[in-house]
């Protein structure tokens, strides 16, 4: 459908706990493959990882409080071949828990970034491909234990 009306004019994405790039999640098995392989699949319904699921659950549309039973198993998502053909791509991490340094955007945003390009983590495809790539500092702050807080 996309492709029928001259493709995507932009992407706007940030990362998932996984690396997902919208639901393109790294373990579904509805987009295994090689990376080629990979490069070349579009959009479909896919099977969320347990990490996406648990970190969808503290949204506001599913009532925040971690009932991951509120989260549907699966989800409709473009996929890698319409991120990669977009006209423009924007990818954002700078998702904080309540404005506090808690985030799991702080460590898979550098696998995303610095990492090896891979089906495993889905929005590093974005290294080969121009994007406009904003990470706030709070993202970008060192990652080292807070002993003070704990828990």
């Amino acid at each position: 459908m996309i492709e029928d009306l001259g493709g995507a004019d932009a992407c706007y994405s940030g990362p998932g706990w996984t690396g997902h790039l919208a639901f393109i999640e790294p373990d579904a098995p509805e987009f295994e493959g090689s990376l080629e392989e990979w490069k070349k699949m579009g959009p479909r319904i896919v099977t969320l990882s347990p990490f996406t699921i648990a970190q969808n659950s503290l949204h506001g549309s599913f009532g925040m409080s971690g009932d991951l039973a509120m989260v549907p198993p699966k989800a409709a998502t473009i996929g890698p071949k319409e991120v990669i053909n977009a006209k423009y791509r924007m990818d954002m991490h700078s998702l904080t828990v309540n404005n506090t340094r808690v985030s799991w955007q702080r460590f898979i945003t550098r696998l995303c970034l610095h990492g090896e390009v891979t089906p495993l983590v889905p929005t590093s495809i974005l290294q080969t491909l121009k994007t406009d790539v904003y990470v706030s500092e709070t993202i970008a702050q060192d990652i080292e234990p807070d002993w003070e807080k704990g828990y």
